[in-house]
């Protein structure tokens, strides 16, 4: 962290331990085990390290009271799939925890897990280079279009990977608000207007990239991301943030480390 300029990291479990297939018993088993791991880790370093839970969305009720147990033990909220278990978070089976983390001022961080389509990205990595960023734009569109951001309007949600292709998509979506009433059910305003209530990673893995998401959303919602310790992971995230020419030092500086001090309390 030191050789990388990166002060303080908050960390969490990989995607593959979100471990949603298990049943309730194990998957609460699971989910504290994890965490009660994951808070032993921040003891040793308190100053250089947070963490966001895991949670057994298996029990939904319990999933609540598994993130009111972590924000009680000093986690700053909670790492998500972008689905459970095929299921998008428009359903409202699963806003029991959005009503929790708004509640309780929780961070909810999604990362992709079990891509959709990935039966047909089976070759070439694509279940990672595409299939991730896609899972993203899925889970960013239920949210949006369930009207997820209009019942819980104080929430604090963040996607890896830059969100997706999301940013990139929201005119064609816009779109289709405009020409199709289903696509605007539940939205009080067109669709682009609430990706600026999101919070998004700066891994696009492109300058450019970073400076559209930038100018969609603003410096303001997009914070540092490793994707450590996997390949697809920037080897100095904070360098490469810093080196772009095509956003100003002060939305770097919010990148790097202005809005999660902002928004983590830090």
């Amino acid at each position: 962290m030191d050789s990388i300029g990166v002060d303080i990291q908050v960390v969490s479990t990989p995607p593959y331990f979100f471990n949603y297939h298990l049943s309730v018993k194990e998957g609460k088993k699971s989910a504290r085990t994890i965490n009660e791991g994951l808070l032993d880790m921040v003891s040793q370093k308190p100053d250089r390290f947070s963490a966001f839970a895991t949670l057994p969305f298996q029990d939904v009720n319990y999933a609540v009271k598994e993130l009111e147990w972590a924000m009680a033990s000093g986690m700053k909220g909670a790492e998500l799939c972008t689905h459970v278990n095929g299921l998008n978070y428009d359903d409202e089976s699963l806003w029991p925890v959005f009503e929790a983390a708004e509640d309780l001022g929780a961070f909810l961080f999604f990362h992709p897990h079990n891509p959709a389509g990935k039966d047909r990205m089976t070759n070439y990595y694509t279940a990672n280079t595409i299939g991730n960023p896609l899972e993203n734009t899925i889970a960013i569109s239920s949210i949006i279009s369930g009207g997820v951001l209009d019942k819980f309007p104080e929430i604090d949600l963040c996607f890896s990977h830059g969100g997706g292709y999301a940013s990139f998509g929201a005119p064609r979506i816009d779109r289709g608000y405009k020409v199709r009433e289903e696509a605007g059910l539940n939205l009080s305003q067109i669709p682009s207007d609430y990706l600026k209530s999101i919070y998004y990673d700066c891994l696009t893995h492109g300058h450019k990239e970073l400076s559209f998401l930038v100018n969609r959303v603003g410096a303001e919602r997009v914070m540092l991301g490793s994707d450590f310790p996997f390949d697809m992971g920037l080897d100095s995230p904070v360098d490469w943030v810093k080196s772009s020419e095509l956003i100003s030092e002060t939305e770097k500086d919010l990148i790097v480390g202005g809005n999660a001090h902002r928004v983590l309390n830090f």
